[in-house]
């Protein structure tokens, strides 16, 4: 009894910790500007994230969304993630919805591990979503989660119900379908792991009904976003393919040492699987380390639940990759470093209005400039003829056509006139 005590305690204060963290989080990164010595939580902190408002705001018109940064064409990459954000965005705007839901789906987070391991949850919660090494070039899990977990979350909350759920098996086959269309990269490698535990087990029936529903997911999420990447469906395999342990190593050590420590056949399957990405394929090189983390999460509870004798090295582990979350986070979000500072576009907010009153909700605006640097905030009402080329690019579609045209025009807007309406 006395043991019980200690270890709710312990996951409670884990868990506490973590809560604090978030929550200073959502307060803190991306809304800071040092130029004017005021928090802003009406902008984007990073382009990406006016990408995100840009998807939110176009999945409000159609199903599937046209991409805002390559417009009139469908989204070629998961996005069912951001309905639950984009209906509080209805509410709220949606910088402010990101923030609200990272905070929320970390509450649910925690109350699923809490009811699959009742000893181990807050120490599995804090390697998932606020570990990290404190270095590297490759975010942890965590670091992404505290200001993108409304992107991120949603898969691994559906991960973690497919893999623990023995009551209700539905809710368990409609995580394992959902898991392709919550994220199809990481689905993928979801995928290879039911695939791996079906070896493992020896075709056992229940777990190639696991495989076969994840690979169902995936196949359908694959039907709607295939087609549009001008690239061949492979590109990802071949783009950096190669062994590197670079920026995998120092992620993969401490989740080793808990996998190790937990001796499940599972997490080694688990394990290996993200590793061997992550060591081969460079494509996406985040999603192998994140599953790597979540890893460790899991092995984690593993040990505090199961494994007592090892439960004094879990915690200790936990707690340093908790500090290195600290380093971490704010190397990579102190916007008084120059990182993660509000986009304030002074320009944007009457010419948006103007947008969202006399023009159709799926038109698509032609704009300049085209130079990295550029960011233009018209993405959020309206989606653009050619947005950031780096996010049109990772999706495998030729943006040189786009970019030539937009040229074109401005040199010569009276002779090009006529392509636009």
């Amino acid at each position: 009894m006395r043991t019980l005590k200690y270890h709710t305690r312990l996951d409670y204060a884990f868990f506490i910790i973590v809560l604090l963290f978030y929550i200073i989080g959502q307060g803190l990164i991306g809304s800071y500007l040092p130029s004017d010595d005021s928090f802003h939580f009406d902008a984007p902190a990073d382009i990406d994230f006016l990408y995100y408002a840009g998807i939110i705001e176009q999945m409000q018109h159609s199903f599937p969304p046209q991409n805002p940064a390559f417009g009139g064409v469908p989204l070629s990459q998961s996005f069912v993630q951001y309905y639950p954000t984009a209906a509080l965005a209805l509410i709220v705007n949606p910088y402010q919805a990101m923030r609200i839901m990272n905070v929320i789906y970390l509450l649910l987070m925690a109350y699923l591990l809490r009811r699959y391991f009742p000893k181990g949850w807050g120490v599995g919660l804090a390697l998932i979503t606020t570990g990290s090494v404190g270095f590297g070039l490759i975010n942890s899990l965590g670091i992404d989660l505290i200001a993108r977990g409304f992107n991120h979350f949603p898969f691994f909350i559906a991960l973690t119900v497919a893999l623990f759920e023995r009551d209700k098996v539905w809710l368990k086959y409609a995580c394992l379908i959902s898991l392709g269309w919550l994220h199809s990269f990481s689905g993928m490698l979801a995928f290879l792991y039911f695939a791996g535990i079906v070896i493992t087990e020896k075709f056992k029936r229940r777990s190639i009904i696991d495989a076969g529903l994840c690979l169902i997911g995936l196949l359908s999420a694959a039907a709607i976003t295939l087609g549009v990447a001008d690239k061949p469906f492979y590109f990802p395999f071949v783009e950096g393919f190669g062994p590197d342990l670079t920026n995998l190593w120092m992620h993969a050590l401490p989740a080793l040492i808990l996998v190790n420590l937990a001796n499940r056949r599972h997490l080694y399957v688990l394990y290996l699987i993200a590793f061997i990405f992550g060591f081969l394929f460079h494509y996406n090189p985040f999603f192998p380390v994140f599953i790597l983390y979540y890893a460790a999460g899991w092995a984690a509870a593993e040990i505090v639940a199961k494994r007592p004798k090892f439960s004094l090295a879990s915690v200790v582990l936990a707690a340093l990759m908790l500090a290195g979350f600290a380093i971490g986070a704010t190397d990579k979000y102190d916007s008084r470093q120059g990182n993660f500072i509000p986009i304030i576009d002074s320009e944007y907010a009457e010419a948006g209005r103007w947008l969202e009153e006399n023009t159709p909700s799926d038109a698509v605006i032609m704009m300049a400039p085209l130079e990295p640097g550029g960011t233009c905030r018209l993405m959020e009402k309206r989606a653009v003829y050619l947005g950031f080329i780096p996010h049109v690019a990772h999706l495998g579609i030729d943006w040189g056509t786009r970019g030539q045209k937009i040229i074109n025009y401005f040199l010569k807007p009276s002779v090009y006139m006529t392509e636009t309406d």
